[in-house]
């Protein structure tokens, strides 16, 4: 803590308000836009496309640290427990990355909006499970809701649920591993970028000796597929910038406005995701979809009333007092 002294929530400008929540918006803005960004490269393997996001949103978040003068992050090496923590989370990461280039740009955007929007609800499951904490009667509600939605899917169209499991597992399980790790945010994003960056440049350097290993996530060229050799790599490039500046935007807007508003602004690039799906991309909404769907957004719906409600009674027993 710099031992400042904090301003009440009631002080702050409502101009700061504002600002925090266009970045935040911004944020999952670009967030929701990046399944047509990883469309433009899908003439080219997912697996490169990876190596190069990685080694590219470590250069940026690299640069980001210099340019806000927070470049002392190399100390984390001399401690072994930020070492395995990042490199675990890390790991969990670049699988994230690699299910959603890969899914996004080979027709499975759909299923890219359904595993994100059940990614609070896998955080409140990993909560009870790893973190021991109670669940309300309606956090449980909305938990067992999503399973018999995803238990559904699995039945009627259970292809595609890997990739509904694996972004919102992965993601969820990503966030827990940071929270128990307490590190400070930027060092740590920094840190770990420079693991996944050695990482990506080791894929690079192993599939210059193995051509064959980008093979093993074919390219699926569509129709907005880029094919120009310097438009591509300008695209590979930009994929660190585009990593690098969501996650700015949301550093800067956790610390202007509420959680709960943040937690609100999540749905807005899986909800941008589905509309691209379906009415861009072309990709047929089926019974599955909703029915899992439904019952996700059930639960999260449940879970705001409760929170709100929960709210509302502590406000009114603060002006009782």
């Amino acid at each position: 803590m710099s031992g400042e002294k904090q301003l009440p929530v009631s002080a702050i400008p409502a101009k700061t308000d504002r600002t925090g929540f266009l970045q935040g918006l911004f944020c999952y803005l670009l967030w929701g836009f990046m399944s047509l960004y990883w469309n433009l490269l899908s003439a080219v393997p997912a697996l490169e496309v990876l190596s190069w996001r990685m080694a590219w949103s470590a250069v940026f978040v690299i640069l980001l640290c210099v340019a806000v003068k927070r470049t002392r992050f190399l100390y984390l090496l001399k401690d072994p427990r930020a070492v395995r923590t990042f490199l675990a989370s890390g790991l969990v990461i670049t699988v994230n990355w690699g299910v959603y280039v890969w899914a996004a740009s080979t027709g499975h955007v759909l299923e890219t909006s359904v595993g994100y929007y059940l990614c609070p609800l896998c955080n409140i499951a990993l909560g009870m499970v790893v973190f021991r904490e109670r669940l309300t009667p309606m956090q449980l509600a909305a938990t067992v809701l999503a399973g018999i939605g995803v238990v559904f899917f699995l039945v009627v169209n259970g292809g595609d649920i890997w990739i509904v499991l694996a972004l919102a597992v992965s993601f969820s399980v990503y966030g827990a591993v940071k929270k128990r790790g307490g590190y400070p945010a930027l060092p740590g994003m920094a840190f770990e970028s420079l693991l996944t960056g050695v990482l990506g440049c080791v894929m690079l350097a192993a599939a210059a000796a193995f051509p064959w290993i980008w093979q093993l996530t074919p390219a699926v060229p569509n129709a907005i597929a880029v094919h120009d050799q310097g438009l591509l790599l300008a695209l590979l490039v930009g994929s660190g910038v585009a990593t690098a500046v969501p996650l700015l935007l949301y550093s800067a807007a956790a610390n202007r406005i509420s959680m709960t508003m943040i937690g609100f602004l999540q749905y807005v690039s899986p909800t941008m995701s589905l509309i691209l799906a379906v009415a861009f991309f072309g990709e047929e909404f089926t019974l599955a979809h909703g029915v899992c769907l439904g019952l996700i957004w059930v639960g999260i719906v449940a879970i705001a009333v409760e929170a709100a409600l929960r709210t509302r009674r502590a406000k009114q027993a603060e002006g009782t007092r």
